[in-house]
């Protein structure tokens, strides 16, 4: 979060207003359809769940991820010029990095069903450290200052990312050269990937639906203001991602009661964590937004505030979705609850953005988050068979865990015993 924090001020200093929000929303496309594009909710699921090879996974999913790549770069690329110009060249260029995030994707789901969290943080945050590196270069220091410059040095970067992967993937490309490709587990990953991409594809468009709506029914200056404080209340997810990663292969391999259980523990720690965090972030985000992105951007205060609301809501939801999904098997039920989030999004910003702007975008949001988190929490309850207490009710073991783990960090042990259990995983 920090990292894209330090780029979001970096192009909101060297871009103007409407080359940032143009810069913003083909991140967001690109980055959306790279990540529903690819097999990483079935290689976690498969690696975890259905404790497969993890070379074995990995190189049949592989199989399948490079071709799709292919696929969906070239039909990037034979879109641009039906567009022409500058609006067909940051097309092509949200093509281009599409391909680099359908691979890392399907590699990543592999690192994080064998636990290898460290791995996992490296692959995640190693591309957004090489944009960073390319946009100060590129923008800030040579001075190419439009959203087409800012784009190809995140472009470049999505490339070199994968890097890290041709060490740590030794296992897969030796399974590759040692076996034929299973066509029966292609086969299911194939059929859990559709289901589980759809509900992606919907959910990542439920993110950023109000950010595309916004470029769409009002401006690009108004999408460049919007987009950052859309990136200040984001940063409530930090934690239960966080939670959500860390759990991952537990809740896959363990029983569903062991699985409810850590889901329920997550989801009160991310209570505790966020609520606090979204007062905070309400008064203090707006004169931070206007401190770090610049004066043209103080319009994003009351979003902003609207906006902590909602994402206070949303955040024990990627819990409930890693239950559903990586324990149960069923990514139909996040699919089904992002198409609720989706479709009240959609409603909400076509009547309230053109008579409020920005505001009514967060609104429009904030409501679509609140009521699916009923719909999530009670649906979690009923197949988990967890009493609604078990999610908000803090216990003193929940406060006391923290100085627990304030010591082992301190003394060492937390890391030690990090990679205790990735070897038992």
């Amino acid at each position: 979060m920090v990292l894209w924090g330090v780029m979001g001020v970096l192009t909101a200093r060297t871009l103007s207003v409407d080359d940032k929000g143009v810069y913003s929303s083909a991140i967001v496309l690109s980055s959306a359809i790279g990540g529903i594009s690819s097999f990483a909710a079935a290689t976690g699921y498969f690696v975890s769940n259905q404790k497969r090879a993890p070379g074995e996974v990995a190189a049949n999913a592989l199989t399948m991820a490079f071709p799709l790549a292919l696929v969906v770069v070239g039909a990037g690329l034979a879109i641009s010029p039906l567009v022409g110009g500058t609006d067909g060249r940051i097309v092509e260029l949200a093509a281009l990095s599409m391909g680099p995030a359908i691979l890392r994707n399907t590699m990543l789901g592999v690192i994080l069903g064998t636990n290898r969290i460290i791995h996992y943080n490296v692959a995640v945050y190693v591309p957004i450290l090489l944009a960073f590196s390319a946009l100060l270069l590129w923008v800030g220091v040579l001075g190419h200052r439009s959203a087409e410059s800012a784009l190809m040095a995140w472009c470049v970067a999505q490339y070199l990312s994968l890097i890290p992967f041709l060490p740590w993937g030794r296992e897969w490309w030796a399974w590759l050269l040692h076996h034929r490709p299973d066509s029966r587990l292609m086969v299911s990953m194939v059929r859990f990937s559709f289901v589980a991409s759809l509900g992606g594809a919907v959910g990542i468009l439920t993110y950023r639906v109000d950010q595309l709506l916004v470029i769409s029914l009002d401006s690009k200056n108004a999408a460049g203001v919007y987009s950052s404080a859309v990136a200040v209340a984001e940063g409530l997810w930090l934690f239960s991602s966080s939670i959500s990663l860390a759990s991952f292969a537990r809740v896959g391999r363990g029983s569903r009661r062991e699985a409810a259980q850590v889901t329920a523990t997550g989801v009160r720690h991310t209570l505790m964590v966020v609520v606090i965090g979204a007062i905070a972030g309400a008064f203090l985000g707006p004169p931070l937004v206007e401190l770090l992105f610049g004066h043209p951007y103080r319009g994003a205060t009351e979003p902003l505030r609207i906006l902590c609301i909602g994402t206070a809501f949303f955040a024990p939801q990627g819990l409930m979705y890693n239950y559903f999904v990586n324990q149960l098997g069923r990514p139909v039920l996040p699919l089904a609850i992002s198409l609720l989030t989706l479709s009240l999004s959609l409603v909400g910003g076509f009547l309230l953005i053109p008579p409020f702007g920005i505001a009514g975008a967060a609104w429009a949001t904030t409501f679509s988050y609140s009521v699916t988190a009923v719909v999530c929490v009670s649906l979690f309850c009923w197949l988990a068979e967890t009493p609604f207490s078990e999610l908000w009710r803090i216990r003193f073991d929940d406060v006391a865990s923290y100085w627990d783990l304030a010591r082992d960090v301190v003394s060492g042990r937390v890391f030690r015993r990090h990679r205790a259990e990735s070897d038992v995983v």
